[in-house]
């Protein structure tokens, strides 16, 4: 069958051979459709310098698909934690000199030198505007994509270029869910008015954000999130792209939100046990200036949904992995329209930070209603004028639950079937890829 996955980075990795199971090797097609809002990390320093989507992501999906193991070696090794002996390092890489080279074909060499060279020369250029680059525990495949995207001018064309290196299946797509070279972030609105800004912010915030959040939590309101408005009163949005078209760069605004500017390469999480606040309400992206933005999704994940014979939202964190992706109009509204799709929400065995407020009802809730929330203000846009709210079906949007009977996040299969949703438990703690893939095959053959 033709799969699309949404995910985040690491979680799913482990679920990659169930995927390719169903679908690349059917001789069908896979396309795994990933956030670029993360801030955290290595991916916080190259935002701080560079500007540009977060690819931490993107990289980390390309790392595990591709079959040439040399290269995923190269891509995925980081470098110290120690900014002499970091730096020490990536000029080795750079000179040819590094032990990673070893074993790697001279050609395949050469076409990665030369962007990690770009990566270097672009670097040198800002160096008169930003403080310098920190090169402890930077992703080598994460400079590879910056060099690469900084040089073609495009995310899609790295991405791209990425998975030919690494000899990926033809039949295996990686696609940002915003075609762009602009910088995109996300916040949370909480039960309580309150706004945390920032996708590290929100899913593993550093312990001095936290004590800083404590003595600032009355700054942080939702009045400080505007909406962009056109003169006729409706919500700004980016103009949808043809497939392949992008927008011009612009790394570097003038002003940035605090908040977003700190980086997080350094992060310390805090106690899994630390819960936020108040429930999350909503997610948002917001420009530079903390006003509410609404992104057009990638053109390419909506051509390849409207191909698709099951759309899978995967394991991962619901509010910085999924949401990001559902929330986004065009993307929310091919769903809705998309009636023979069956629609597969795989549940997390865990709660995490994001979701310790939710049962399972709440955690489909929260999913189904964002992308609801998205297609209407979508629709309201594109025709120009106000369309009162009509109540959706929650099985326009999931159509079926796969959940672990022995996980934290119970369910009630009874309430999920008033909702038309189908339920399906498996006897365990955590998900394997074979019985993962026996389930999502008899729910394919459904349709």
């Amino acid at each position: 069958m033709n799969l699309v996955v949404f995910s985040g980075g690491t979680a799913t990795n482990s679920l990659t051979s169930c995927f390719s199971q169903l679908s690349v090797e059917q001789q069908c097609e896979l396309t795994y459709v990933l956030p670029i809002s993360d801030n955290g990390g290595s991916t916080s320093e190259i935002l701080r310098v560079f500007g540009g989507p977060a690819i931490g992501d993107i990289r980390s999906r390309i790392v595990r698909v591709i079959s040439d193991a040399q290269v995923a070696r190269l891509l995925s090794y980081r470098l110290p934690n120690h900014r002499v002996k970091a730096k020490q390092e990536w000029n080795e890489i750079l000179e040819g000199s590094h032990p990673i080279w070893k074993g790697l074909p001279a050609e395949l060499k050469e076409i990665c030198r030369a962007f990690f060279v770009n990566f270097q020369a672009e670097l040198l250029k800002r160096t008169k505007v930003s403080n310098p680059f920190k090169f402890e525990k930077a992703s080598i495949g994460n400079i590879f994509l910056t060099g690469a995207r900084l040089f073609l001018g495009s995310l899609d064309a790295s991405i791209e270029l990425m998975m030919r290196l690494g000899r990926g299946d033809p039949k295996i797509h990686v696609a940002p869910c915003i075609n762009s070279v602009h910088t995109h972030h996300i916040a949370a609105l909480l039960a309580n008015d309150e706004v945390i800004t920032g996708q590290s912010q929100i899913s593993h915030p550093s312990r001095p954000f936290m004590e800083k959040r404590a003595n600032s939590v009355a700054d942080l309101t939702r009045d400080r999130f505007l909406h962009l408005e056109r003169s006729d009163g409706l919500t700004v949005e980016e103009s949808e792209q043809d497939v392949g078209e992008e927008e011009e760069e612009y790394a570097n605004p003038l002003y940035i939100l605090p908040e977003l500017k700190n980086s997080q390469l350094h992060f310390d999480k805090i106690d899994v046990n630390d819960k936020l606040p108040a429930p999350i309400k909503s997610l948002l992206y917001i420009n530079p200036y903390g006003e509410e933005i609404k992104p057009t999704g990638n053109s390419r994940v909506i051509s390849d949904i409207k191909k698709a014979d099951m759309l899978v939202y995967s394991i991962g964190s619901l509010v910085t992995s999924l949401l990001p992706i559902a929330i986004l109009g065009n993307i929310a509204d091919v769903i809705l329209d998309s009636k023979p799709l069956r629609k597969v929400l795989l549940l997390n065995s865990r709660y995490d930070r994001e979701t310790s407020w939710l049962d399972g009802l709440g955690y489909v809730k929260l999913l189904v209603d964002s992308m609801s929330r998205a297609a209407l203000k979508y629709r309201q846009t594109r025709n120009g004028h106000s369309i009162s709210r009509i109540q959706r079906q929650w099985s326009e949007f999931v159509t079926d639950l796969v959940y672990l009977k022995d996980g934290e996040i119970l369910i009630d299969e009874k309430e999920f079937a008033s909702k038309g949703i189908l339920c399906h438990g498996i006897d365990s703690d955590q998900l394997d890829n074979d019985g993962l893939a026996r389930i999502l095959q008899m729910i394919g053959n459904s349709r």
